[in-house]
């Protein structure tokens, strides 16, 4: 069973979320071919509970958004794979 408890605190941030936790990302790199391998890689490295696909060009081409969700089994893992994502080159948000 996956619970997710999030207590806002006055600062902003969140306490309290319980893992494992399921995480749903957006990803959006820039629109350049060749970077869909090297995220399929590095997100591979992870518990995938929904793959990596693309979902949104800009209007003007220059981005391309892709979707991910993965299970996270504490907060070290999860900021790993914010770390090893962001370290991608081409990759401009990861939300």
């Amino acid at each position: 069973m996956i619970r997710q408890k999030v207590i806002p605190q006055q600062d902003g941030t969140a306490q309290g979320l319980e893992y494992p936790a399921l995480f749903h990302f957006r990803i959006i790199t820039d629109a350049e071919a060749g970077i869909e391998p090297a995220l399929a890689e590095a997100v591979g490295a992870y518990q995938v509970m929904s793959p990596l696909a693309p979902s949104h060009v800009s209007s003007g081409g220059r981005y391309t958004a892709y979707s991910v969700s993965v299970m996270m089994q504490s907060r070290e893992e999860l900021e790993a794979f914010y770390a090893v994502v962001k370290a991608i080159p081409g990759v401009r948000m990861l939300l």
